[in-house]
C-alpha cells in the first residue's frame, strides 16, 4: 500500500461521488488547502462527524463521544488497520489490483457505518478527509502518529 498512487483529481471525483452535498464544499476548499498538519485534519474530522460543535444556525445531528465511541477515532483506526498493518481484516482488498481512493473511502465508509449503525453517507466525508491526511503526511508519518495505544 506504500506505493498507492495519490492524485488530486481522483480525490475530486470520489468527493463528489461520495460525499453529500452538505459536506461537498466544505470538504473540497479544505482539500485546495494543501495542508499537512495533522491537527487540522482532526478538527475537520471531529467537525464532520458532530464530535466538534461549530457555531451557527445548523444543529449537528450526532452526539459526541456516543456509546460506541468516537466515530473520528474509530475512522482512523480503520485507516490504520487497512493502510499501516497487514491484518486479516482488509487482507483481500489490499491484494486489488488497481483499487482506487474512491473504493478506499467506500470500504472504510462501509466498515464505519456497520460498526456505529448509520448510513455510509454519514461518514464518507470524514472519512475522505482522514484518507487524505494519510497520502498529505505521508504513511510512515501518519501510521506513526496514529498508532493504536
Amino acid at each position: 500500500m506504500s506505493d498507492f498512487p495519490f492524485e488530486h483529481q481522483e480525490l475530486f471525483d470520489a468527493v463528489n461521488d461520495l460525499v453529500p452535498a452538505y459536506q461537498k464544499n466544505k470538504i473540497i476548499e479544505f482539500i485546495k488547502l494543501d495542508t499537512d498538519d495533522e491537527t487540522e485534519y482532526d478538527q475537520i474530522g471531529l467537525s464532520l462527524t458532530g464530535e466538534k460543535r461549530e457555531t451557527g444556525l445548523i444543529v449537528p445531528t450526532s452526539a459526541p463521544k456516543s456509546s460506541g465511541g468516537s466515530i473520528w477515532s474509530a475512522i482512523k483506526a480503520e485507516i490504520y488497520d487497512y493502510m499501516c498493518t497487514s491484518s486479516r481484516k482488509y487482507s483481500k482488498e489490499r491484494k486489488e489490483a488497481g483499487i482506487t481512493i474512491k473504493q478506499i473511502i467506500t470500504i472504510i465508509a462501509t466498515a464505519i457505518a456497520s460498526s456505529f449503525h448509520i448510513a455510509v453517507g454519514v461518514v464518507t466525508g470524514a472519512v475522505t478527509v482522514a484518507l487524505l491526511s494519510f497520502f498529505k503526511i505521508g504513511k510512515n508519518a501518519w501510521c506513526k502518529i496514529n498508532t493504536p495505544e
